[in-house]
């Protein structure tokens, strides 16, 4: 088995490092206690989970970004994947790519179809969008700007002085699709200029627009809190990203300075999601509460600029209750149906078991109601 556990150390160094990204301390034990007067119902959602094991090839992958491409169609950006070259082939003998992505067609899960999608290399499943040189891209978030699509990923390699566990970011990267109509076998991205694309702020954790304005949410790889910036609309449609305001406080506002920036969100968990209120006021934000055994929380916000509430829990994945729990990578999904709410997480294990068991390294989706109360006020969960 030394071939496949070369491959599954990496991932598994890969989920490891989430460690060191994911601030946020565990908390089995949060509970929603804020004044709203609706109750929240969270439950496990099969019939969908099984969209992603309904293709022989594509073995499983993690991180799971989504972006909505109109006329039901979903894109989704995945990590670190495990693609067979043909069908019924396992993951000891599948290829090991860095990212991959999928179409969905049609916005409930449970109904959809899928398509997934890697590049071919040498006559064998390669990284969707390509690795240069000792570098990789790992997935952030995406919007659909009328006939374009901009994709935002991380810039990895490995780290010589073994520090995050084997793995630094060196920054992000920006691309422009011009046909994300078509099939994304025939897009041809291309890299846009953006500030500080070396640095450890990694740009587009999650992206939002409104009528003026595309928002993009920041982490800081070091200090663990995010930043918000936003470009003119414009600006964003035409790929120019060099010069966005950076939201700098209630009293300065919006500026270009980047250095007067002010974090946003604190201790905030790496592939969070940010969207509009399902109820239709304010904005929701979701992530993974910690990293191992963990639950998946939210926080509220009247504007993306905040003030954002504490952190509070949404879900307590069933597979946080196991030994050497392995959870991560909890977002909500606005653009799909079948819920008030549609939360993914990823499920990992140990070497041996991710190599054999095919239940877990596929997303696992989470059907969330809000609803009124009627105890007085007091919010209820059920799962």
């Amino acid at each position: 088995m030394t071939q496949m556990s070369g491959r599954i150390g990496r991932l598994i160094l890969r989920g490891a490092r989430w460690v060191c990204i994911y601030f946020l301390c565990l908390s089995n034990s949060a509970a929603w206690q804020g004044n709203s007067s609706s109750k929240v119902e969270s439950s496990p959602w099969p019939e969908a989970d099984q969209i992603f094991q309904s293709d022989p090839r594509w073995l499983g992958g993690d991180a799971a970004f989504s972006v909505d491409l109109g006329d039901g169609r979903v894109l989704w950006m995945f990590g670190d994947s495990f693609v067979a070259k043909k069908a019924g082939e396992t993951r000891m003998q599948a290829a090991f790519i860095r990212n991959s992505v999928a179409i969905q067609t049609g916005y409930d899960p449970s109904r959809a179809a899928i398509k997934f999608y890697s590049a071919t290399r040498h006559n064998e499943p390669g990284d969707f969008m390509p690795s240069k040189g000792t570098t990789w891209l790992w997935p952030l978030h995406g919007i659909r700007l009328r006939d374009r699509l901009l994709l935002l990923y991380m810039r990895m390699a490995r780290d010589p002085n073994k520090s995050s566990l084997g793995f630094q970011s060196l920054g992000w990267n920006a691309f422009m699709v011009d046909n994300p109509d078509a099939e994304p076998s025939k897009w041809k991205p291309r890299k846009l200029d953006g500030p500080e694309t070396q640095g450890k702020m990694l740009v587009g954790m999650s992206v939002i627009r409104d009528e003026k304005f595309v928002y993009a949410f920041v982490l800081h790889d070091v200090e663990h809190h995010a930043y918000l910036l936003r470009w003119p609309l414009g600006e964003a449609m035409a790929g120019r990203l060099s010069s966005p305001q950076w939201w700098c406080g209630s009293v300065e506002g919006w500026r270009e300075n980047s250095a007067h920036r002010q974090v946003v969100i604190r201790d905030a968990g790496s592939d969070f999601s940010v969207q509009r209120d399902p109820r239709g006021e304010g904005f929701l934000e979701v992530n993974t509460d910690g990293f191992g055994a963990t639950n998946i929380v939210f926080r509220r916000a009247a504007r993306l600029e905040g003030a954002w509430s504490e952190p509070q829990k949404l879900y307590r994945p069933p597979e946080s209750a196991a030994p050497n729990a392995f959870v991560y990578g909890g977002k909500a999904h606005p653009e799909l149906s079948g819920g008030d709410l549609i939360v993914t997480y990823t499920v990992n294990g140990s070497d041996e078991r991710l190599a054999h068991d095919m239940s877990i390294y596929f997303p696992r989706f989470v059907r969330v109601t809000f609803s009124e109360d009627s105890t007085g006020g007091q919010p209820r969960m059920q799962h």
